[in-house]
Order: C-alpha cells, then sequence, then structure tokens
C-alpha cells in the first residue's frame, strides 16, 4: 500500500470513531494525475445523496501530459462518487445524524494491485477546550523531554 496524500490538519480537528475504505469512480487522466501525487483532499467532503456517497471539493487538476481538447469541460473540483456497500453507507449515514459527527476524507492511497482507494473516517468534531488541552499537554511532554535529554 503506497499513500499518495493525507489529511495531516484533521487529526489535530477531529477525534476518530470509526473508518471505511472506499473506492472512487475517476477516469483515467485523474488516476494519472493522482498516482503522480497531484491531489488535494484538505477542503474535500463526503456527503450522502440518494443513499450514495459522494466526495466534493476533492482537487485533482488535469494530467499534465492530457490534451484539453480531450477533455473540455473538466473540473479539477468536482464531485465524484464513492463505492460502498449498502450496509456501511446506512452505518454512516446512521453516525452522521449524531451531533458533532462529521465524514471526512483521511487519506487516497493506491493498493498493491494498483487500485486507487480512499480512507474515509467518521470524527467527533473536537471543541477549541478540548484543542487547547491538546496543545498543553503537547507542550507539557515537549518540555519533559528535553528536560531528560538535558540530564
Amino acid at each position: 500500500m503506497q499513500i499518495i496524500t493525507k489529511n495531516k490538519r484533521a487529526y489535530f480537528d477531529y477525534e476518530i470513531e470509526k473508518d471505511y475504505v472506499a473506492w472512487i469512480i475517476l477516469k483515467w487522466h485523474e488516476v494519472k494525475s493522482i498516482k503522480t501525487s497531484h491531489v488535494n483532499i484538505q477542503d474535500a467532503a463526503i456527503v450522502i445523496e440518494n443513499r450514495e456517497l459522494w466526495i466534493y471539493n476533492m482537487d485533482i487538476p488535469l494530467y499534465e501530459k492530457t490534451s484539453p481538447v480531450l477533455v473540455p469541460h473538466y473540473r479539477p473540483k468536482g464531485k465524484r462518487k464513492l463505492l460502498l456497500n449498502k450496509n456501511e453507507i446506512s452505518k454512516i449515514a446512521a453516525s452522521l445524524d449524531k451531533p458533532w459527527m462529521v465524514a471526512l476524507a483521511l487519506e487516497i492511497f493506491v493498493t498493491k494491485w494498483g487500485f486507487i482507494k480512499l480512507k474515509i473516517w467518521i470524527w467527533k468534531l473536537h471543541r477549541k477546550v478540548e484543542k487547547k488541552q491538546i496543545l498543553k499537554e503537547r507542550d507539557i511532554k515537549r518540555q519533559m523531554d528535553r528536560d531528560i535529554r538535558s540530564i
């Protein structure tokens, strides 16, 4: 498994609850662009519409060797369909009905057979007080490590 990109900011803003792995329906030039690490999932949002899972704002620029004539109306931040089975989609829908719960794209990876998949995590939103507590704990741990090294 080769990780193409990660959503590093999500680790700080959210607390993990459950994860799923989904297939992404892509066109050939999008696959080539992703495999050359030209993808951004920082602003991506996962939405359930008509019992189907969609990802919005996943930025996949046009592959550099693709002619614009072949793809005249390409939208890099268009919506793309995610494939999961019905039970997993219903579980995601049930968990998103709860307050403070969010579905985010955490990482895109290529399997050993060359398939591109997306790891979706159901997150619980951190409150501002919790973020401050996390930062305080990190500072204390960092200071303790410095003290130990200086001894």
